[in-house]
């Protein structure tokens, strides 16, 4: 019911109440949500399409609202951004609108995730507090089917029946339980790797910048996705990443990421192996996702930004 009363009253009534009394010119919609109507000029961000290329990975309630709300919404909008190419097109294509109304700002990495200093204080404290393996393989985000943990899991229990230096493979997940976690727990118990696996549930961005600067891979095998900031802040935290070559994600890693079939278990475990075991490959990886990183900045999209509302109200 909270997101129900969410949806039908702020975001279609409230915003615009609010904005009428405001006496605003222009209204910036950044969750892209928000009123169809209003009789304002709107700017409105998307940040994806999937509840309506992909219904099946989302709750009903929310994919039936955005299938009547989203494209109704981009359309009455005075211009759109879209944060990836990969989004762009998708706005042109599922929501009918036109390419010229449709802007690219890509999303920044925030300035706190950084590499951990050899003598970092917070590097023995989350190793106590998680009891982490030394070396492990991250994966981060909400516990959902697009975030393609089964696969994920698979590919470990593969690596780990295999002789050789992947045996002890280990998992650390952060992130908290979305929709349909216990296909994951099942998955979990079935392939035998409760011993494997450690899910530490949210945990707050400070620990997160440190799980990162630990991990000696983090894996990021997404079905799809409108950008994927992960990816940047294990960049820009000096972790080696692999990741799907799907949607936005060869678009945001660039050259600086190892790219995996996230639809082939064989190949997501190719990826996690070749970077867990090729030491020249994980620094170069490194180096070349920490200067990746630094292009993505939020000052540089807040000027991108504002030059679309600039553009919007000419």
């Amino acid at each position: 019911m909270a997101t129900l009363g969410r949806d039908l009253w702020w975001h279609q009534l409230g915003v615009t109440i609010a904005a009428r009394r405001r006496g605003c010119d222009l209204v910036h919609l950044p969750a892209g949500l928000g009123p169809v109507g209003g009789g304002f000029a709107k700017v409105v961000t998307i940040h994806d399409v999937m509840p309506i290329r992909f219904p099946e990975m989302f709750r009903p309630w929310y994919r039936n609202y955005a299938r009547l709300v989203t494209p109704r919404l981009a359309r009455s909008a005075r211009a759109v951004i879209a944060v990836s190419q990969t989004v762009k097109r998708d706005v042109v294509e599922w929501l009918g609108v036109p390419a010229e109304r449709v802007t690219v700002v890509p999303n920044g990495v925030e300035p706190g995730y950084a590499p951990l200093r050899p003598d970092d204080p917070l590097a023995v404290d989350l190793r106590r507090r998680y009891d982490l393996p030394r070396d492990f393989v991250l994966a981060v985000g909400s516990i959902e089917p697009r975030k393609n943990l089964p696969r994920l899991l698979e590919a470990l229990h593969l690596l780990r029946s295999r002789p050789g230096p992947n045996r002890d493979l280990t998992l650390v997940h952060a992130g908290p339980q979305g929709w349909r976690p216990d296909e994951v727990a099942a998955a979990v118990q079935a392939l035998g790797l409760a011993d494997a696996v450690r899910f530490l549930g949210y945990v707050p961005p400070e620990h997160l910048r440190g799980l990162y600067g630990l991990a000696r891979v983090f894996a990021y095998p997404s079905l799809w996705e409108g950008f994927g900031i992960p990816l940047l802040e294990a960049m820009a935290c000096g972790c080696p990443v692999v990741t799907s070559d799907v949607s936005s994600m060869p678009e945001v890693a660039g050259e600086a990421a190892v790219l995996v079939d996230p639809t082939s278990v064989e190949d997501i475990a190719r990826g996690l192996a070749v970077v867990w075991n090729d030491d020249g490959l994980r620094c170069g990886l490194v180096a070349l996702g920490l200067a990746r990183a630094r292009q993505f900045t939020w000052p540089r999209a807040a000027r991108e930004t504002i030059a679309v509302y600039d553009a919007a109200l000419a």
